[in-house]
């Protein structure tokens, strides 16, 4: 019972803790009620006011971009009285950059103001342009005045001799001379004036280069025109020093360009730069091929000189065109008339030896090597000097088109070239030279009176041939030349020795027997005899002696072939006729018959031919 009304006044007193929890309850929610009440009403109230601060706040920011606008747009109109002492003045070569600060003002105002069309910034916008462009200028004058420094002529033969490449503009100016062109390429019409920075980079290289070849060219027509040789000797060719000179400068030049020009303008600029220096180029070739033209057997050397330098380079002057973006029909051109005038001069050498048959001056007295043969045969050997090319020129001609006549060939050939190589067709020509030269060379023996002469001369003139075939030309014709012109000599030689017949005809007679041995004793028809065959032997020995011995013969070889010969057949005879009446007393006076004992003799046919008159 106890603890039911303990339990029951435990509930008594949870009831009554619980009826004081919902009071409070109560006034706190009214509280609360309340408290949101007043912040509906607070927020009614800031609200506006917040939103009139954030527009007076944007507004305050506006005002503030405004005016700071319009004291730049201000400024723009006072800065060309700001700027123009510094854009007149120039540049400063060590401080570029404030100068490029100035301009860059100047760029900026007058973008704002042509944008704002404002009728009163028309007139500042004007002058604001005419300071520009006496900016521009002033860069331009900066950049021709960087570019000449390093645009000095050099002397580029002392280049190519070393095989060194051209020098072109060092790293540091190289860079300013780059971005400074870099910067004048920005400037636009729009603006008010174009910068012309492309074409003072094209006259102050062009100049550089014309002055730098200058020497080459002048030097090109001078070693040929006064050269100390009768004939152009291979490599002495200014033209060939001033290809390679030419090229080596242009190679530079391009490079120069690339890194200097705008990328639009490389090609152009480089185009433009290059062109008085090809055109010089070119007109000297015409000058030194109207030359050729003039003097085609001497000088035609020189244009196969020159096409062996033009075909050798061919491939670095299209690379040239190609990095100037042009055709160039005149380096063409000069090319086809080299090989023109090349080309007439093989049927034209061929004619002026035949035109030689007519001729009646200037045939050697003394019988010695004719003119016409050595510049033949020298002409032949410079040939060789060239033989690629000759035999190229000559398959273009086609085998044996050099001839007037199809009679004048000496072999069956297909007139077009077609089907015959460079080895075959240059051993045709030469043979054809070679054949003509041999048909003048007997048409002109014929001015001779004596037979004598008549074959030392072609003896001369053959053996010298033959020489030539072997030492000089053997790789270039056929071994049945050679044979031919062996024949030639013996024919001549033997011809030459039939001339002393008169002379040994006279030591020839027969032995006088009686009882069957030879008679010591000779009777006085017998000794008359004798003495008649002494007297014409000498007489016949001494005038051909003394005609004889006006002739030459040069090569030593010959001469001394040609004397054993004679005395092959003289001294054996005039021994033994000497020895067979020498003991007997077929004159009182021998002396008077025996003018020479053998070895006399035959030291004065040692003397033969020596070109000496006693």
């Amino acid at each position: 019972m106890d603890r039911l009304d303990e339990e029951s006044a435990d509930l008594d007193f949870l009831e009554e803790n619980l009826k004081n929890t919902e009071a409070l309850t109560e006034k706190m929610t009214s509280m609360l009620n309340v408290f949101d009440d007043r912040l509906v009403r607070l927020e009614a109230s800031i609200l506006p006011i917040h939103k009139s601060t954030l527009t007076l706040t944007k507004l305050a920011e506006n005002i503030d971009r405004t005016r700071n606008i319009v004291l730049e747009i201000i400024g723009y109109f006072d800065l060309v009285e700001r700027e123009e002492m510094t854009i007149k003045t120039g540049p400063n070569e060590n401080d570029l950059e404030s100068y490029l600060n100035s301009i860059g003002k100047c760029k900026k105002a007058i973008e704002v103001l042509s944008g704002m069309r404002l009728k009163s910034s028309e007139k500042v916008i004007g002058q604001l342009r005419q300071l520009l462009k006496t900016a521009i200028l002033k860069l331009e004058d900066l950049f021709r005045l960087w570019l000449t420094n390093r645009s000095n002529p050099i002397e580029p033969l002392s280049y190519i001799t070393k095989n060194l490449d051209i020098p072109g503009i060092p790293q540091g100016p190289l860079q300013n001379l780059a971005t400074l062109s870099s910067y004048l390429s920005t400037f636009s019409p729009e603006l008010g004036y174009n910068s012309d920075f492309v074409k003072v980079y094209i006259e102050v290289r062009s100049t550089y280069l014309t002055k730098s070849l200058k020497t080459l060219a002048q030097g090109s027509i001078s070693t040929a025109e006064k050269r100390t040789t009768p004939v152009y000797e291979k490599g002495t060719c200014g033209f060939n020093s001033y290809t390679d000179a030419i090229l080596k400068m242009f190679k530079t030049e391009y490079e120069i360009a690339e890194k200097i020009l705008p990328s639009e303008s490389v090609m152009s600029g480089y185009r433009d730069t290059i062109q008085i220096s090809l055109d010089n180029y070119v007109e000297t070739g015409r000058t030194l091929n109207n030359r050729i033209k003039k003097n085609m057997q001497t000088d035609v050397f020189l244009a196969f000189d020159m096409m062996e330098s033009l075909n050798k380079n061919v491939g670095s002057f299209e690379e040239v065109f190609r990095l100037a973006g042009k055709k160039d029909s005149a380096y063409n051109e000069l090319l086809y008339t080299l090989r023109a005038a090349a080309l007439c001069s093989f049927p034209e050498f061929i004619d002026e030896i035949k035109n030689n048959r007519a001729k009646t001056m200037g045939i050697p007295s003394d019988g010695i090597i004719h003119e016409l043969t050595t510049t033949t045969l020298q002409h032949l050997k410079r040939l060789t000097d060239y033989q690629e090319t000759v035999e190229t020129m000559l398959l273009t001609l086609g085998d044996g088109n050099w001839n007037s006549s199809e009679k004048d060939a000496n072999f069956s050939r297909d007139k077009t070239g077609r089907g015959v190589s460079g080895n075959v067709v240059i051993q045709h020509y030469f043979a054809d030279v070679l054949e003509s030269l041999s048909t003048t060379l007997e048409s002109r023996s014929k001015s001779y009176k004596k037979t004598a002469l008549t074959c030392i001369f072609l003896l001369n003139n053959y053996h010298h041939i033959l020489k030539s075939i072997r030492f000089q030309f053997y790789s270039v014709l056929d071994p049945d030349i050679e044979r031919k012109y062996e024949k030639m000599v013996k024919k001549y030689n033997d011809g030459y020795q039939d001339t002393w017949k008169a002379c040994f005809s006279n030591l020839m007679d027969t032995t006088w027997v009686r009882g069957g041995s030879a008679l010591k004793a000779l009777g006085s028809n017998e000794k008359s005899i004798v003495k008649e065959k002494f007297k014409n032997f000498n007489t016949e020995f001494e005038e051909t002696y003394k005609v004889h011995k006006s002739y030459a013969i040069p090569d030593p070889d010959l001469r001394s072939q040609v004397i054993k010969d004679i005395k092959i057949v003289l001294m054996p005879i005039y021994n033994r006729f000497l020895e067979k009446y020498q003991q007997t007393e077929f004159s009182k006076n021998p002396t008077k018959y025996i003018r020479y004992d053998p070895q006399t003799l035959e030291n004065m046919v040692n003397r033969l031919f020596d070109g000496s008159i006693y």
